[in-house]
This record gives structure tokens, C-alpha cells and sequence, in this order.
């Protein structure tokens, strides 16, 4: 914009992240004034797409797996008339291959399917898959809408204590013990299922989500819940244009409203009166020179945990208690070393069911249940997986879904391995920039024995590792692409820290949409729980017809235009 910034503003977001723009838009379409502040030239740093190995070819850096359908911020703030449009490349959603050739799927759009599929499996555990999803595939709305878009009132524990998680189970599954609610995730789907090859599938599912299950508490429920959830509602999705165009779409609709993004706008501090944050303090190196802006409501901050107490507000003014909690707070949980190839033809999964080839996504390297435990035992002693595992996520369906995000006869395919970040055996993080292509070859060579005529396709090979994604983003604490822990010692109202109250913050007049409950996703969570809070606590929330939406009904409704409807019952 040509003109800088007003002295004051009802509402300033310090970092232009999607979940910090949700928030701004919420907020500013309420009739306040909103100004965002953002440290890099544009915002969206960690749902970027760029051009890092050939010209044309779209690479989705970090958010890949767009679950924005899930959001009411989808029909909220009208993003499809701002541009943005989902897209998938085929029912199944996602598929875990195993090197005999064989594949768990699981279908986005038809339970049906997935039931059928599993039962020529295993039928014990296409029964489990059916029961469970007629108990909660009708309510998974409000599933979604209490886990996700609902500020927290407990701990993880305690809510799955409180909601008699153990009583429900052990009442719909007779194979579930009375004491479920102190089960890991592994434990619970050991006594859930049958077939080795499902629970791998389904664990290293929960391991992609963020919830892992060699955790207790929010955990345990996952390997029950993630088959359900997928073929509720799919979550394998890409923005057409790539993720970067969700970005697109958020600052086209803050504008419309009339809100102010100024970016290439570090902040340096926050301005404070005792221990009230009253504005912010532009760096000088920001486009807008130390510039000081004030805050009559409120800022918020869309920094992860760490610079926003450390730096934005500082060490020297933290209470014992906060640092303490600061300091304790986990980051590196989520931590992914990614892998990024052009193929010169589409991916073909030779000798495995066809479905496979037009799937979104897949994890791979992980045989059974014991090569999970390995993963926990590698991450807890900050070991790298050797050989890899791929339970981060992999996707081919980005060029098959949206032909724009590679050149005419190019593919693109990621895969998303779950790492350590200190690396201390190697001498720490910085050698990441050592291994960064032997780990990568470790990958291909995983990935070959699965699929060696993918491989052979291969034409351009790019790493990213989880310090490039430190670099690129400081909120990123560690390379955490969850903005911290998710475990369930943070989860809940335990996030980022007991007694901070998120999205409010002991510090009057600070509110947070970043490393809160829930962690921040493309489903928007985190920046719709921060401005539903400040909204209810300035007296606006209730005069908003329009913010109505209910979680999922977007997903549906995109669905059923194009000719799929949902079926919520398997008789």
C-alpha cells in the first residue's frame, strides 16, 4: 500500500500467517479496525508456494494438505468469492503401500468403499470401521467444531476422562478394556483391530495429523476417529494455483473489508504500560522505520510461543511463572526432513491396486506396528530414522488434481519425513545442511523399493530440511510445523502453558492465535478460536448474523456440487 500506517488501530495481528489473517478478517468484517503487520514481503510464509527447481514447477514448501474445507472460515469470510477453489485427485484420499505389493486405502468421499475394502482384508475390522462411523460420522460436525474451533476448558486428560471416553469404548467395543483413557494409541488400536497391515495404516494416519500414538490422553482416541474423519469429510486436498492461493484469497478478503496489511513490517517489540501490551513497535529495518502504532482493544499475536513471550514482550519482563512455562514448552514434536521430485509421467504404482494411481496421498516405510515404535524411540533419543520413516505425509496428487502446479507433461511428488531436530550425535542442527542430500538419497532408496518405476521418472530432485524451514520462518521454533507440541501435556487449555489462558495471555491486552489450542492448520482453528475469544470479550460476537458456518458443511456443500453426496449411515 502507498500510504503507512495510522497511529492507532481497534485491533493489530503481529505476524501475516493464514491463522493471524483469519483472526484480522474475523475481527475487521465485525467492524473494527485491523491493521497486520508482517515481517516478510508477503504474507502466508508457511503455507508458501515457489518456484525452487525449474520454472513452473509449483512447490508447496509447507501446507500441502489443505483441510480449509473443514473450516467455517470457508463459508464465513466467502473465501470461494476470493478466489479459492479445492481440488483432489481421486476418491481415495489416502493409501498406505506395503513392499508385498499390497495396500490399506482409505476413501475420501464413500464409506461404503472403505468398508468393502477393509473387509477384503480383514472383516473384523471392517465391522469396527462400520460401527464406529455409524456412531460418529453423523456428528462429526460437532466433533470437529468442539476439538477445533471451540476455545478449550480442560486439559487432554481430563477431557478424555470427563467425556467417559473409557465407559463409551469398552460399551461399543467389547475388545476395548475399561481403562482406555490410559492407553496409548498404539495400545488402543492393538486392541482394536485385527489385521497388522490396517493398524500400521491407521497409526501412521494419526502420526500424520499431528497426534501421536504412542501418546496418552487426546491420542488414544485417533486410530477410532481418523478412518471415520476421512471418509466423513476428505482431507486431502490442494488449492488450485497451489497453497499459497488460500493466502491469496484471505488478503483479497481482509482488503475488501477494509482491513490494512502492511508487510516487509517486522515488529521489534511490543509497546507495553506495566505489564498491559498497548501497541507495537516497528523494527528498523521495517518498510515503516521504527515506526509506533497503538492498539485501543487489542493485539494479537500470530508468533509461535517463544518469540512472542521471549522477544516480543522479553525475557526481563516474564513473570517466573510464564518463563517457566515458556521455557517448558515443546517444539521440536513435528519436525519434517521433505523431499521433492519432478517425474517426467504420472505416477503409476505397478503390481498394486489401481486405485493407487490416482490417490492423493500416501505414507510409506512402515511394515508393521514395530517400525512405529521405532519412530517414538527415535524421536524421544533424537535419533534420525534409518532407514526413514514417511508418516508425515506424501503427496502425488498435486500436479493429477490442478495440471497449473508443474509444466505440461511434469508431475510433482513430496514426501514428508519425520525427523529429529537437534541432531546431537551429528553435532547439532547445523548439520542439517551437511546430510541434507544423503538423507535425501536414503528416501529415494526407501521409496524405490516400494516404487521403482516412480523413481526411475524422476527428473529434478529438491531437500528441504527442518532447518530450512527454521530459516525461513522464525515462528517455526526448531522446524515445528505444528507451531509446537500437540502431545497431551500441551494440549488443551495446557497450550502453550498452564495458567496462560490462550488465546488470552497474562499480559492484558495480548491475545494469540499461534501456538494455541487447536494447533495451527489450514483448517484455520487457531485464528477463529483467537477472534471468537476477543470478540466475545469486547461485546461483538453476538451481533454477527453472518458468522454462523458450521464446521464441515462448506466440504459437504463443494461435494454435493460436484455430483457426491455423503452417506452418514452403513446399514
Amino acid at each position: 500500500m502507498s500510504s503507512g500506517p495510522d497511529s492507532e488501530y481497534d485491533v493489530i495481528v503481529v505476524g501475516g500467517g493464514i491463522n493471524g489473517l483469519t483472526a484480522a478478517i474475523y475481527l475487521q468484517k465485525s467492524g473494527l479496525q485491523v491493521a497486520c503487520f508482517e515481517r516478510k514481503l508477503e504474507a502466508g510464509s508457511g503455507c508458501c508456494t515457489e518456484e525452487v527447481m525449474h520454472p513452473g514447477v509449483k512447490v508447496n514448501l509447507c501446507a500441502c494438505n489443505m483441510v480449509t474445507l473443514w473450516s467455517p472460515a470457508y463459508a464465513d469470510l466467502e473465501l470461494e468469492k476470493f478466489g479459492l477453489e479445492m481440488l483432489t485427485s481421486g476418491e481415495w484420499g489416502m493409501f498406505h503401500p506395503f513392499k508385498d505389493r499390497s495396500a490399506v486405502m482409505f476413501n475420501s468421499f464413500n464409506a461404503r468403499k472403505q468398508y468393502e475394502h477393509w473387509k477384503s482384508i480383514n472383516e473384523h475390522d471392517a465391522e469396527v470401521f462400520k460401527t464406529a462411523y455409524n456412531i460418529m460420522a453423523p456428528m462429526m460436525g460437532d466433533t470437529v467444531m468442539s476439538q477445533f474451533f471451540t476455545p478449550p476448558t480442560t486439559g487432554a486428560k481430563e477431557a478424555v476422562q470427563a467425556g467417559g471416553l473409557a465407559s463409551m469404548m469398552n460399551a461399543i467395543f467389547p475388545e476395548i478394556p475399561e481403562n482406555a483413557h490410559e492407553l496409548s494409541g498404539i495400545e488402543l488400536a492393538e486392541c482394536l483391530y485385527q489385521d497388522e497391515k490396517i493398524k500400521t495404516a491407521v497409526l501412521a494416519n494419526c502420526i500424520m495429523t499431528g497426534s501421536h500414538p504412542w501418546e496418552r490422553g487426546s491420542a488414544t482416541l485417533m486410530p477410532v476417529v481418523f478412518p471415520v474423519l476421512q471418509s466423513t469429510h476428505s482431507a486431502t486436498w490442494t488449492c488450485r494455483g497451489g497453497s499459497h492461493a488460500l493466502v491469496h484469497a484471505l488478503c483479497s478478503c481482509f482488503a475488501a473489508h477494509g482491513g490494512r496489511l502492511f508487510t516487509g513490517c517486522p515488529v521489534e517489540k511490543f509497546i507495553m504500560q506495566g505489564d498491559a501490551v498497548q501497541g507495537v513497535a516497528l523494527s528498523r529495518h521495517a518498510v515503516f522505520p521504527e515506526a509506533e502504532i497503538r492498539a485501543r482493544e487489542a493485539v494479537i499475536s500470530n508468533l509461535s510461543c517463544h518469540p512472542t513471550f521471549k522477544q516480543m514482550v522479553g525475557e526481563e519482563k516474564l513473570p517466573d511463572w510464564v518463563k517457566e512455562g515458556v521455557d517448558a514448552y515443546k517444539n521440536d514434536e513435528t519436525v519434517l526432513f521433505t523431499n521433492y521430485w519432478v517425474l517426467d509421467r504420472p505416477p503409476r504404482w505397478e503390481g498394486y491396486p489401481d486405485e493407487l494411481n490416482n490417490a492423493y496421498g500416501f505414507n510409506f516405510g512402515m511394515e508393521s506396528v514395530a517400525d512405529i515404535r521405532r519412530l517414538a524411540r527415535n524421536l524421544e533419543r533424537d535419533e534420525l530414522p534409518d532407514p526413514p520413516i514417511v508418516s508425515g505425509l506424501s503427496v502425488q496428487g498435486f500436479a493429477l488434481a490442478d495440471p497449473s502446479q508443474a509444466p505440461e507433461g511434469q508431475y510433482t511428488v513430496m514426501a514428508w519425513s519425520n525427523v529429529p531436530y537437534k541432531l546431537p550425535e551429528l553435532g547439532g542442527s547445523e548439520k542439517w545442511d551437511q546430510i541434507r542430500e544423503s538423507y535425501g538419497d536414503k528416501v529415494d532408496a526407501l521409496l524405490r523399493e516400494y516404487n521403482p518405476g516412480m523413481m526411475d521418472s524422476v527428473i529434478a530432485r529438491y531437500c528441504n530440511t527442518p532447518l530450512d524451514y527454521y530459516r525461513k520462518n522464525p515462528s517455526m521454533v526448531e522446524g515445528s510445523t505444528t507451531s509446537g507440541a500437540t502431545s497431551w501435556r500441551w494440549h488443551g487449555t495446557s497450550r502453550p502453558f498452564e495458567g496462560c489462558g490462550a488465546p488470552r495471555s497474562p499480559f492484558p491486552g495480548l491475545y494469540l492465535s499461534n501456538s494455541i489450542w487447536p494447533f495451527g492448520t489450514s483448517n484455520l482453528g487457531s485464528g477463529y478460536v483467537a477472534a471468537e475469544v476477543l470478540a466475545k470479550d469486547l461485546g461483538l460476537r453476538d451481533k454477527q448474523d453472518w458468522w454462523c458456518a458450521k464446521p464441515m458443511d462448506a466440504g459437504i456443500e463443494v461435494l454435493r456440487r460436484r455430483g457426491i453426496e455423503l452417506e452418514f449411515n452403513l446399514a
